[in-house]
């Protein structure tokens, strides 16, 4: 991080006396460095022409961001698809698993690999129906996009939306009556369970059953969230809020999504499997667990791009952070806190009673804020969330390389290669987007060490 020469901190229009400067208490109750912040805090900020709450404005230097390189992304539509065949071919595998047969043995009675008269095909109806729902509507999106005319494009996408939602609930209801039909209502109620958890963390916004990534925040442009530098306090906060508010919301359509591929490919077809038969538990546990963790990985390489968590970390340096003062050793006599003035780093304050200093490079949280806390720790250093991203993936990948050297049955090493063929892709977008960030960000870390020292 480049960051400007320091200069002491002044105002706009009037100029600290110098026994200021050299940070001699102030006269008030308990004068001292320590103990007397509060008077001091107040008077500076009342002599130099504040306003309301002791507003005042510091020569403050502003962190210069490094320019970011330009790194291909996958669209929307690729995506879905490679989404869509993951869970199709998880589910897929998952039957296998179920009702594969000996065919290969001399006495067999079905030369057979799979006894496809034991699957329940409106189920299976089901899940395909689910899992391309995305995929299909994102096709419907794009063509009218090429086709219509711009005047008309917002009209026609909302009629689709609620035709293709119609089409979507149709195929779910005559599924619904045909595996009714054949078992019993708490097979029903296994099927309709999501629709509940989905009503629960989304409410009735129908965009996001569609779309992994819908644009909530004005500040968004095609998915991506645009940082403005602001030498405005109050509005670095409402940046950060309506990030925190994009994050939340794709951090919530990731859990879902993963859930909700794993729960229909992997858990439904052993609950609805005929009572007589005998399946494996370890291997169909397994490769649930799989499914999901390895849905959740491609999902968050997706939602959550190295140049989408740079803008995370160009607000979190304007954001800045406090630490408290726990020892009442000498320092200058602290500001009083001001919630549209942006502090520099070093900047004593006084807040709630207790006295802060400013770590940031510049700052403009508000002291003891957890959340903006949270949010400087975690986007100070993006490269520290892709590289625990990437020790999970390559932690999966070498469990799945250890069980597939062990596996010694056909359909275990099918399920099993499939899985890591997509794990290897995954792997490569978080190894490149962590390889980018930590080149990207280590000069940064290397200032701000200089700075400290």
């Amino acid at each position: 991080m480049t960051v400007t020469n320091r200069r002491i901190p002044r105002l706009s229009n009037h100029r600290l006396p110098q026994q200021h400067f050299q940070h001699q208490a102030a006269a008030g109750p308990g004068g001292g460095g320590g103990a007397g912040g509060g008077g001091a805090g107040a008077g500076i900020g009342n002599n130099l022409g504040g306003v309301g709450d002791g507003q005042f404005s510091f020569g403050t230097p502003f962190p210069k961001h490094v320019p970011f390189p330009n790194v291909d992304h996958s669209s929307e539509l690729v995506n879905e698809f490679l989404i869509f065949g993951f869970t199709i071919i998880a589910s897929a595998t998952q039957f296998l698993h179920l009702y594969r047969t000996v065919w290969w043995l001399p006495n067999s009675y079905t030369r057979q690999a799979v006894n496809f008269y034991l699957i329940d095909w409106d189920l299976a109806i089901f899940i395909y129906v689910m899992a391309s729902r995305r995929l299909l509507y994102c096709c419907i999106l794009k063509l009218i996009d090429l086709n219509c005319p711009e005047a008309y494009a917002d009209i026609c996408k909302r009629i689709a939306k609620y035709v293709f939602l119609a089409c979507v609930l149709i195929s779910f209801v005559g599924c619904g009556i045909q595996i009714f039909q054949k078992n019993s209502y708490l097979y029903l109620f296994c099927l309709s369970y999501p629709f509940v958890l989905y009503l629960t963390i989304f409410g009735f916004n129908l965009e996001q059953f569609l779309r992994t990534i819908v644009d909530t925040e004005v500040n968004c442009i095609n998915g991506m969230p645009v940082h403005s530098c602001s030498s405005n306090a109050i509005s670095v906060r409402s940046e950060v809020e309506a990030l925190k508010s994009d994050f939340n919301n794709r951090f919530k359509q990731i859990i879902f999504t993963s859930v909700l591929n794993a729960y229909y490919s992997g858990f439904v077809p052993c609950v609805l499997v005929p009572k007589h038969l005998y399946y494996d538990i370890f291997w169909v546990t397994q490769h649930l667990g799989f499914i999901f963790i390895g849905g959740f990985t491609m999902c968050v390489a997706y939602c959550f791009p190295v140049r989408y968590c740079d803008v995370f970390h160009r607000a979190a340096l304007h954001l800045g952070t406090w630490n408290r003062v726990t020892h009442r050793t000498h320092h200058p006599p602290p500001y009083a806190w001001s919630k549209s003035t942006i502090f520099p780093y070093g900047a004593y304050v006084r807040h709630l009673g207790e006295i802060y200093r400013a770590s940031g490079f510049c700052t403009s949280a508000v002291p003891a804020n957890n959340s903006h806390i949270r949010f400087f720790v975690i986007f100070k250093n993006p490269a520290l969330i892709y590289m625990v991203l990437f020790g999970i993936q390559i932690v999966l990948v070498v469990v799945q390389l250890l069980i597939l050297m062990a596996s010694r049955e056909w359909h275990n090493l099918i399920s099993i290669g499939f899985l890591l063929l997509a794990n290897y892709f995954t792997l490569f977008k978080i190894a490149r987007d962590y390889l980018i960030a930590k080149r990207i960000y280590a000069g940064e870390s290397t200032a701000d060490k200089f700075k400290t020292n």
